[in-house]
């Protein structure tokens, strides 16, 4: 017996490394207000697999920022801050042979009518011929995969009175499924996104025990973002108290940096490795 699924792989902000594409930049952002006329221009590079022959097409869709800072397509792009009747992109389809690049050009049109603030859209990137992958299963039957790939780019204009401002809600840390996780929260107070970034740091009596990099995600305009990430423990130790601080930065709207800081007390887990080493070996 032979089963057929499609499926349809979305690949929206970063591009795993298994990709037979590579697209740069994977983000764009723009200013209305430094354009010299009433559009603006911008343009992204595709480069193909070296022994893959692909054909793309491209088309826009809008979208929002999820509270975990995914993308969350909209099927009705008839939204104010959409960009979908602004852009035009040369070429709308085409094709990328053994490593080849291709220069896919931008223009909005019409900025001047833009509302103030962020307006966004993503262009898609989906091959034109879908590919077939065989699934091992049971014996005495089979199954093929048929994959249908796409690649967005989110592209975001800032247009008149814009404002991104930033606030720390709400840090805690619990156990989670045997991990030990911490949970943010953060509200993006303006009329525009805010991307941050930042380190995370456990610290005992004073002193610093380990250092670590906080996950990068954009926080929607007027929105917030809600999410747990694990914190490495290997250099903690069980039943004793340690103190977490988070220090994360984001740039305004004149492009300087700001600081949002959050500190959270917690116990640190007793390990299994720990539990283990306790035991008197027989």
């Amino acid at each position: 017996m032979k089963k057929c699924l499609i499926l349809l792989v979305a690949l929206f902000l970063i591009l795993p490394a298994q990709a037979a594409i590579k697209v740069s930049p994977t983000i764009i952002e723009l200013d209305a207000n430094k354009a010299r006329g009433n559009y603006l221009t911008t343009s992204f590079d595709v480069q193909g697999g070296k022994d893959e022959t692909i054909r793309f097409k491209i088309y826009p869709g809008f979208f929002n920022i999820s509270k975990t800072g995914g993308m969350e397509v909209i099927e009705d792009g008839d939204v104010k801050n959409s960009l979908i009747n602004n852009i035009r992109f040369v070429p709308s389809e085409f094709t990328l042979a053994n490593g080849q690049r291709q220069k896919v050009r931008i223009t909005f049109n019409d900025i001047s009518k833009l509302p103030d603030g962020e307006s966004r859209i993503v262009l898609f990137l989906e091959d034109v011929v879908a590919k077939e992958v065989s699934l091992p299963i049971a014996k005495g039957s089979s199954s093929k995969l048929i994959v249908k790939s796409r690649v967005g780019i989110p592209i975001y204009i800032d247009k008149g009175k814009y404002t991104k401002v930033g606030q720390f809600d709400d840090l805690k840390v619990e156990n989670s499924e045997n991990n030990l996780v911490y949970k943010i929260r953060l509200s993006s107070q303006g009329n525009s996104k805010i991307r941050y970034t930042g380190k995370g740091q456990i610290i005992k009596d004073k002193d610093l025990v380990g250092e670590f990099n906080v996950p990068s995600n954009p926080v929607n305009a007027g929105g917030i973002f809600d999410s747990a990430f694990k914190i490495p423990v290997e250099k903690l130790k069980g039943n004793e108290e340690y103190t977490l601080r988070l220090v994360l930065e984001y740039k305004d709207e004149k492009n300087q940096t700001k600081q949002m800081v959050k500190e959270a007390r917690f116990m640190a887990p007793v390990l299994p490795e720990e539990n283990s080493a306790s035991v008197p070996k027989m």
